[in-house]
């Protein structure tokens, strides 16, 4: 087992801890999540109460499990929490992830989601031994696509209606890198 829903490890790079949601989270998740901009690509609509927030972050608890988990993406130099990562999915066989992540607004365009995801990548491959990590992206989320490429992932395809979203089917564009990259 990758890792169980007990016990998640911790994610360092330079200026990020990636950990597990707690609920002492709620006022920094609330910030990002209430923001319609930030779960304009998500699968989830805006929080309009820290109450949804606190449910959300009691669902992420119980959905952590071998084929999927979130951590928050805290700034280690004032343990300000601004955003999620997250494996989305994992196959069965343990050696292709799917990734996820959401940024608060005030902290893109600083490198912060860059380095989150190069951190997890990091660990999917050298920890968890996967072969292949992807990402799926809307094709408008252009500043989405420039983060994955940056980080070394390729287009691999057009999968028309390939999520839903909110409330309809949506096309998108599968991004991978594999262990050899």
């Amino acid at each position: 087992m990758f890792f169980s829903s007990e016990k998640h490890p911790n994610i360092y790079t330079v200026r990020l801890k990636l950990r597990s949601p707690s609920f002492l989270d709620v006022n920094d998740v609330f910030d990002f999540c209430s923001d319609p901009d930030a779960s304009k690509y998500a699968d989830w609509s805006p929080h309009n109460t820290k109450g949804e927030t606190r449910d959300y972050i009691a669902w992420l608890k119980r959905k952590a499990s071998i084929q999927s988990f979130t951590w928050v993406i805290e700034k280690t130099d004032d343990q300000k929490v601004i955003g999620t990562i997250s494996i989305t999915e994992m196959d069965y066989s343990g050696k292709i992830a799917t990734i996820g992540y959401t940024l608060s607004k005030q902290y893109q365009h600083k490198g912060y989601a860059t380095e989150a995801v190069e951190g997890l990548i990091k660990y999917l491959f050298e920890d968890l031994f996967c072969e292949r990590v992807q990402a799926k992206v809307m094709p408008e989320n252009t500043a989405s696509i420039r983060l994955l490429e940056r980080v070394g992932m390729k287009k691999d395809a057009l999968l028309k209606k390939g999520a839903y979203c909110k409330t309809a089917c949506v096309d998108i564009y599968l991004y991978s890198i594999t262990k050899n990259f």
